[in-house]
């Protein structure tokens, strides 16, 4: 084993002056240039920095002129000045631009200080220079960047002041307001400026709006609030009860606190009266139309008593009751039994559509084969297509054994008049056929509730086809596809109007495409049942429009709660171990126009609630809502978000959004509020937004 070698201490610098080596070592280790001349100018020490900064190596260099080897931008005059004053022992610094041995410019900060022996004669100059070119483009991103942040202010300012919104700014715990734009002043009607809220609408004092800006200010959490009666006096100071929209949004500062709250201010008075006024027309219409409904089903079951007595008398004439008839005579018996069967058929149309219309219209909810449905249907069409010489076909293949929940007696009506119709409309040697299939994908004109999965069953002919224009009427009442007056076809127009509500009413529905000439289909939704009996068999839908307890409180409180579910849910996203995608999306982009979509669910929940409950409203849902979904699922598909994590965001939206609302609705009401059947249509209609941001996603991968 050697023993450690131990490096010798560096040796002690001399005790008396400075050795010319030593020092040089000491100038070399200096991160500045340093560069020493004679009282001449001529180069007689360049240290290793200045190596680096000039591009010139010292042997390079010593003995030459220092303004040669490192000229600047001073004139030879401006550097024959410098150079005397410092021979006469002054000190110069100062910043100037240098170029590099290879042409390049920088700018340099300079000291020059002479050198004196004992007698104060010069020996010598010495400069030191530093290269300032970060520090130059440091300073100048910085002016750059105050001229951007400036045209930047200027530019916010004027889209304030300009903006059509009514904004204004207030700051500290008294509101005062620092800020208003024009429209802000029309619309309050008065100068606020540099006043406290309090100040400037006095007339506000007990009407709650000062405690939702405290809440504001003190929680850093929006408030806001839709439809606000707020009593506001005038220019001429009579007060007045006007109706607004409004937001209070805390500005955070860079501590978190909250200093600054914008006001968001719409006035939607006439609009609300408007609705209002609308709503009670609708109502009264809803009367006389439920009127006229129980006066044409009173009035049918009145017309049947005599129509089934022409009927019997006539059946009594041809068995010769009265004696035996002539060859004529039965044939005109017969024309009038036959007329009154038709006549019948007709009675019972009209009493149907006033069933429906009137609200006593039932149907079961029980589990029923798609097959036998089908089967007894295409029994009871088949003499009248075999009379037309038409091909009657059942095409299904996959979904034979899938059932719907439904009503089977009234499915079985709805698809004997389809098949009737569409063979009515066919020519002789034509075809007429029925498939039935199992979807989680309705057609994008099918309003259904829910999220499937569908019974669908498709009824298409060979027929003459519907003109487009018609396509949107023939499900009006007494509307006819063929209305000359040379047609053959004969009814009511009811038989479609009939099919279509009983179907909604099932929460199915029924649409229609088709060819002028080649033909139409038909195309009956259903919900399809589960493989066990659903819970809900042996019950039966609503008979009419209903009222749904605490419909308004939950859609008011879904209002409120919005902005804080946003936030919410944009923190779970992120943290959720399921969602990696979610990690490397911007905060933003998770939360993004989830505020909006839950107002506006919550604002057709509120308007359902004062419609009194029609079910049709709540399952057509709104055009934004549904917008929303789309897109929703078309910019995830964007992200590279995978259905599986679209599906997962959902989940984890109904997870925040119903104890909030829950908690809302409880912590606002003056007593028990019973708001889960409420809360049952919200998750509906979440899940009904998932399945349209399923089917945007699909759209959106299928367009990459």
């Amino acid at each position: 084993m050697h023993p450690k070698h131990v490096p010798d201490p560096a040796p002690p610098p001399p005790a008396g002056p400075l050795s010319s080596a030593y020092l040089a070592q000491l100038l070399d280790a200096v991160e500045q240039a340093v560069i020493a001349t004679s009282p001449r100018g001529e180069i007689v020490f360049w240290n290793r920095c200045a190596e680096r900064l000039y591009g010139w190596r010292a042997d390079e260099v010593l003995g030459r002129d220092v303004v040669e080897v490192v000229p600047s931008e001073m004139s030879r005059e401006q550097a024959g000045e410098l150079m005397e004053r410092l021979r006469a022992g002054e000190r110069w610094e100062g910043e100037f631009a240098v170029r590099r041995r290879d042409g390049s410019r920088f700018h340099a900060w300079v000291a020059d200080v002479p050198v004196l022996d004992d007698e104060g004669r010069v020996m010598g100059i010495v400069g030191v220079s530093t290269d300032l070119t970060s520090h130059v483009e440091t300073q100048d991103a910085l002016v750059r960047a105050e001229g951007e942040a400036r045209r930047e202010r200027e530019r916010l300012w004027s889209v304030f002041r300009h903006s059509p919104a009514a904004l204004a700014l207030v700051r500290g715990p008294r509101h005062v307001f620092e800020l208003a734009n024009a429209s802000f002043v029309r619309l309050v009607q008065r100068e606020v400026g540099g006043q406290a809220v309090a100040d400037a609408f006095p007339e506000l004092a007990g009407q709650g709006i000062a405690a939702l800006l405290e809440d504001a200010y003190r929680t850093g959490r929006a408030q806001v609030g839709i439809e606000r009666k707020v009593q506001l006096a005038g220019r001429g100071g009579e007060v007045a009860d006007r109706i607004f929209d409004f937001t209070f949004q805390p500005l955070p500062e860079p501590d978190g606190r909250t200093e600054h709250i914008l006001i968001q201010l719409s006035e939607v008075t006439g609009q609300v009266h408007a609705r209002r006024g609308a709503e009670s027309a609708l109502r009264a219409a809803d009367e006389a139309n439920r009127a006229k409904s129980q006066f044409l089903a009173n009035m049918s079951h009145e017309l049947r008593t005599p129509i089934n007595a022409i009927t019997g008398y006539a059946e009594l004439l041809e068995l010769g009751i009265g004696g035996s008839l002539t060859a004529q005579q039965r044939h005109q018996v017969e024309r009038i039994r036959s007329s009154s069967q038709h006549l019948t058929t007709l009675v019972n149309e009209v009493l149907d559509l006033a069933k429906v219309e009137s609200g006593q219209m039932t149907a079961e909810r029980e589990r029923v084969p798609v097959a036998d449905v089908l089967a007894e249907a295409l029994t009871l069409v088949q003499p009248q297509a075999a009379r037309r010489g038409l091909r009657l076909a059942d095409t299904t293949s996959d979904a034979r054994d899938a059932a719907f929940v439904g009503d089977g007696d009234r499915v079985r009506q709805v698809l004997a008049n389809l098949l009737s119709n569409a063979v009515k409309f066919t020519e002789p040697g034509g075809r007429v056929s029925v498939c039935a299939s199992v979807t989680d994908e309705p057609d994008g004109d099918a309003r259904l509730p829910g999220a499937g999965p569908w019974v669908r069953i498709d009824v298409e002919d060979t027929g003459m086809g519907i003109p487009p224009e018609r396509l949107s009427t023939i499900f009006e009442p007494f509307v006819q596809v063929d209305d000359s007056f040379t047609r053959q076809t004969g009814g009511t127009g009811l038989g479609l109007t009939i099919s279509r509500r009983l179907a909604r009413l099932m929460e199915g529905d029924l649409t229609v495409r088709s060819t002028l000439a080649r033909g139409s289909c038909f195309t009956l939704w259903l919900p399809a049942a589960p493989e066990t009996e659903p819970g809900h068999a042996g019950r039966r839908w609503p008979r009419a429009p209903y009222e749904l307890p605490g419909l308004g409180e939950v859609g008011r409180a879904l209002t409120r709660v919005a902005e804080p579910v946003a936030e919410e849910l944009g923190r779970r996203l992120a943290e959720d171990p399921a969602l990696p995608s979610a990690n490397r999306t911007d905060r933003v982009q998770l939360q993004d126009h989830t505020t909006t979509f839950l107002v506006e669910i919550g604002l057709a929940m509120v308007t359902l609630d004062e419609a009194g409950g029609e079910p049709a409203l709540m399952r057509d849902g709104t055009e934004i809502q549904r917008v929303i979904s789309e897109r929703h699922g078309s910019q995830r598909a964007r992200l590279g978000w995978s259905e599986d994590e679209l599906r997962h965001e959902f989940q984890v939206l109904a997870d925040v959004v119903v104890p909030l609302v829950r908690a809302e609705v409880r912590a606002r009401a003056a007593g028990e509020v019973d708001v889960d059947s409420a809360l049952g249509v919200l998750e509906r209609l979440l899940q009904q937004a998932e399945t349209v941001s399923l089917r945007g996603y699909r759209n959106a991968v299928q367009r990459q």
